[in-house]
This record gives C-alpha cells, structure tokens and sequence, in this order.
C-alpha cells in the first residue's frame, strides 16, 4: 500500500510546532513537575538528579541502548552523559555490555535493581496520574488518551 505524500505548508507545519511545545510546557507544568516533586518528597532514589531518571525511564521503555542513542535522545553531551551513566552504575541501576553485534559499541540496560526501581516509579506515577485526573470526565479521558495513542504511533513513523 503507497502512502500519498502531502506536502504541508509553512503555516501548518508553525502551528504543528506551537503545539509541540505548548504540549511539552503544560506537560511539564501540569504532570511532570508534580509528580517528580511528591516522588522526591517521598525520599526515593535520593542520589538521583531529573536527568538520572530521565536516563531510567528511557532504559526502561528500550531492553538496551548505546549511551550514543541516549545522548541524541536526551540532547546531552557524552562527556556529561558518562558521568550521569557512571553513577547510575555505581548506584547498580544500570549494566554496561558489549554490544554482540558491534564490539566498538557498549550497550546501557537496566539493572534487576533498576528494573525494580523504575516499576516502583512507574506506579507511584499511576497512583499521581489518578489523582491528578480523578475529577475529569471518563468520556476526556478516553478521548485524551486515544489522542496520545495516535500522537506516539505517529511520531514513531517519523
């Protein structure tokens, strides 16, 4: 099956744009910062800054991942990115392994610690999450979801 290619123009790939980052900045404001402030108020994982986790959450979510591929995902620079990986390793969260494919390459996994790390912060989330959306319609939240689906789907097709 060919997919027809359209041809967007300026003023719908802006608006695309705006929404992106309106999207990003009331995540952050509304979820992200909420639920990292309870979490770090809850004295979990104490050692660790928001971009250990966001290292975390990415391991958790990939089996195994080149600190390279992080480091594009995270925009962040390599000799900052050993460092946070260094902790993480010395913290047992994360494994470094040769890559079987490519032997120059080192591949970042969860360790079982970090694996149970990271279930413990995906529900604490889920716990948040209900909380925070406990007053809003069924019917929104269907739709909202539905709508992250298709947004995940396709920006993976990019």
């Amino acid at each position: 099956m060919l997919m027809e290619v359209v041809n967007i123009n300026f003023d719908t790939a802006k608006e695309i744009q705006n929404l992106l980052f309106a999207f990003m900045g009331l995540f952050h404001e509304k979820f992200l910062l909420r639920l990292r402030q309870e979490y770090h108020d809850s004295n979990c994982m104490p050692c660790l800054k928001k971009n250990h986790i966001k290292i975390l959450n990415i391991l958790y979510q990939k089996d195994h991942i080149t600190s390279t591929e992080i480091g594009k995902m995270l925009d962040i620079e390599k000799g900052s990115l050993t460092t946070l990986i260094d902790l993480l390793e010395k913290e047992d969260f994360v494994t470094r392994s040769d890559d079987p494919m490519d032997r120059r390459k080192t591949l970042i996994c969860l360790s079982p610690r970090g694996r149970e790390e990271m279930d413990r912060v995906m529900d604490f989330c889920a716990r948040k999450m209900d909380d925070i959306l406990h007053d809003i319609d069924s019917n929104e939240i269907q739709q909202f979801l539905a709508t992250l689906k298709y947004a995940v789907k396709f920006m993976k097709e990019i």
